[in-house]
């Protein structure tokens, strides 16, 4: 075959195909990039046959929101933790206001404790002095000369102490106790009676006056009666005797110096 005939069998009108070629990119998009149908902007065609878009195309700063992601979650990091040391220095408060507390029950009840004590203390003070006031011991009178002691004198038994003094000298109560016997009685003339605190009697005799009645409650001083010269008696003078709970009589002298009153 001929290069002629090659020649016009390879252009023969109406034989001709165009190269092929790739899909044509519009121009407004070769320095850009294409996105998939589904997420860019719907493409239109102009009167002119030029494709454009019909919005920008979306762009992605995902530098940006990482950026922004990190700075809350520092946020949120330092939110914790002043969050956390808020609730440590509440909690170390309440724990110091326990302390503080508990600190302050216990002086109030120490003092307390003290102010019964004390209390105690003085009541025991109190009722020690109420004691010691109650069985103090004092002379039935004053001023007064012994005269007569106890023993037999003629022919009889004399069971107590004379003591001279002026009618009208002040009887009193030796110590705390109760009146059992005021008024006459034959040779005793005026008498009283009196039972102390520890079961002593004592017999004031020959009194001019008596000033206390069966039952009352005496003092230690209290007068009681006058002295006088009643009954069987040789002159003004004060009858004493003692009976130690209630018995029989005893010499007053050795009782009076023991309990300090002669």
């Amino acid at each position: 075959m001929s290069s002629s005939s090659y020649e016009g069998r390879h252009r023969a009108p109406g034989r001709h195909r165009a190269p092929r070629r790739g899909a044509r990119i519009p121009v407004g998009l070769k320095s850009g990039f294409l996105l998939p149908s589904a997420a860019a902007a719907a493409l239109v065609v102009t009167a002119s046959g030029a494709t454009v878009a019909e919005s920008a195309p979306t762009v992605f700063d995902l530098s940006g929101s990482a950026a922004k992601a990190k700075a809350a979650n520092a946020a949120a990091a330092e939110f914790d933790r002043v969050e956390s040391e808020q609730q440590r220095e509440v909690q170390a408060s309440a724990a110091a206001n326990r302390v503080t507390e508990a600190a302050r029950i216990a002086r109030d009840a120490e003092r307390r404790s003290l102010a019964k004590k004390q209390a105690a203390a003085a009541a025991v003070r109190k009722a020690e002095a109420a004691r010691k006031a109650r069985e103090k011991w004092v002379p039935a009178i004053a001023g007064a000369a012994f005269t007569s002691g106890f023993g037999w004198r003629w022919g009889k038994m004399h069971e107590g102490n004379d003591f001279a003094t002026p009618v009208g000298t002040p009887v009193h109560s030796m110590s705390t106790g109760t009146v059992t016997f005021a008024g006459w009685e034959s040779g005793y003339g005026n008498k009283v009676e009196i039972t102390y605190w520890d079961g002593t009697l004592s017999v004031y005799a020959h009194l001019s006056s008596i000033s206390v009645s069966v039952g009352d409650k005496v003092d230690p001083g209290e007068v009681v009666a006058l002295s006088g010269n009643t009954g069987h008696s040789t002159g003004p003078h004060l009858h004493l005797e003692i009976h130690p709970n209630g018995g029989a009589a005893i010499d007053p002298a050795p009782w009076l110096h023991a309990h300090g009153l002669q």
